[in-house]
């Protein structure tokens, strides 16, 4: 009974950090939809001097490079076209709506040496989450603010300088100067 009584308080001991996921926020879709074509997409008809063949004949026998006049495809057509500019379109938007934390990034102390890695999602609108990996493991890096909480490393306060960031790491009470970038 006393080995059973220990289990359970040794269980108790080793309880992960993290919150427990009902106290997390639900999935909200995204503000900005990615793009979606329209029912009718790719069978419209093209206009004025967009009715060409879609396609080449097979090839009957090799082709030498000297044998190309042009380029070596057909130009894309309406619905590629119209497809890659939506795509682009999309794209730009959720980069437009991302936070300033919002992607990959590299920390290194005052000699530049590389710490260890951030990947974040900053929407922008509510708190910063993402993760940390380096030499000294890997974790759950969370942020309301200014201020990056890196479960089982430390706190990671920081402040804009340019592109980049620059501020104090705390590791075990010690704090130390680093510059926080995006990797080149």
């Amino acid at each position: 009974m006393s080995g059973f009584i220990l289990l359970a308080f040794a269980g108790a001991l080793l309880q992960q950090a993290a919150p427990h996921p009902s106290t997390q926020t639900l999935y909200a879709a995204p503000a900005i939809r990615p793009f979606e074509p329209p029912s009718d997409f790719g069978r419209e008809r093209a206009q004025g001097d967009g009715e060409t063949d879609a396609h080449r004949r097979p090839l009957e026998a090799p082709v030498s490079v000297e044998a190309y006049v042009r380029s070596y495809e057909f130009s894309p057509g309406d619905t590629e076209t119209a497809y890659d500019q939506g795509v682009a379109s999309a794209e730009i938007r959720v980069d437009q709506s991302a936070g300033p934390m919002d992607g990959q990034w590299r920390v290194t102390d005052e000699h530049g040496r590389v710490l260890f890695g951030l990947v974040m999602n900053d929407n922008g609108r509510g708190p910063v989450e993402g993760g940390w990996r380096g030499t000294a493991g890997a974790g759950v890096a969370t942020s309301d603010g200014a201020v990056l909480t890196l479960e089982g490393l430390g706190v990671l306060a920081l402040e804009p300088a340019g592109r980049d960031w620059r501020g104090n790491l705390t590791e075990g009470g010690r704090s130390r100067a680093v510059t926080v970038s995006r990797p080149r």
